[in-house]
């Protein structure tokens, strides 16, 4: 009897301690994919934009959406869909029939708190896997129709607010619809037109 509550003791404490390494992993790689890139940007945000689309974004897919090649050829396809300099947001394509990924890498650059909290200039990348980024696009146009007449009724001060797992986005009218977008600290807004033709050339690319 002593012998089994002795054994039972110890495999609690052994899936106890397995359980905490695999949490830690986790948490591990949930830090690794969410990490922000400091970074000069200053003046030079079109130049910037251009690299975190074309280049900086690619070294994020193989590191974090990829990962190892285990010694195999991997192809995968990848295209910049819109960027909008002031705002602050790039959206990219992506696909890899290797790995069964395909879907839409948000690009967030501009300023953010760094772990001293000091405001510097930063990017960062978020991947939305291409059925949900999808359907992201078609809810955050029905939110701006259902609500079209309570945001004109007083511009700029009446706002709408959804969620999209760890993003945040308050619809709102100015000059325009806008869409201002909260994620991993950045805080960038969405204009209209670079909104529609991410959604637009996002169908077309998978068609």
């Amino acid at each position: 009897m002593k012998k089994n509550i002795v054994f039972s003791l110890i495999c609690i404490l052994l899936f106890n301690e397995t359980q905490a390494q695999n949490t830690g992993a986790i948490a591990g790689a949930a830090v690794a994919v969410a990490a922000i890139t400091f970074v000069a940007i200053k003046d030079n945000k079109k130049e910037m934009a251009k690299e975190i689309s074309q280049f900086r974004s690619k070294e994020y897919i193989i590191h974090n959406i990829i990962g190892s090649s285990n010694g195999n050829e991997i192809q995968f396809e990848t295209e910049s869909l819109a960027s909008d300099n002031s705002g602050g947001l790039i959206s990219i394509a992506f696909n890899c029939n290797e790995v069964q990924k395909a879907g839409l890498l948000l690009a967030f650059f501009g300023e953010n708190t760094d772990k001293n909290g000091n405001l510097m200039d930063a990017y960062g990348f978020r991947y939305i896997p291409l059925k949900e980024a999808q359907e992201l696009f078609k809810r955050i146009d029905a939110v701006q129709d259902n609500n079209k007449k309570y945001m004109s009724s007083d511009t700029d001060v009446n706002n709408v607010y959804i969620e999209f797992e760890d993003i945040k986005f308050v619809i709102y009218k100015d000059s325009g619809q806008q869409i201002r977008v909260f994620w991993n600290g950045f805080q960038v807004i969405w204009e209209r037109a670079p909104f529609d033709r991410s959604k637009r050339r996002l169908d077309k690319w998978f068609d």
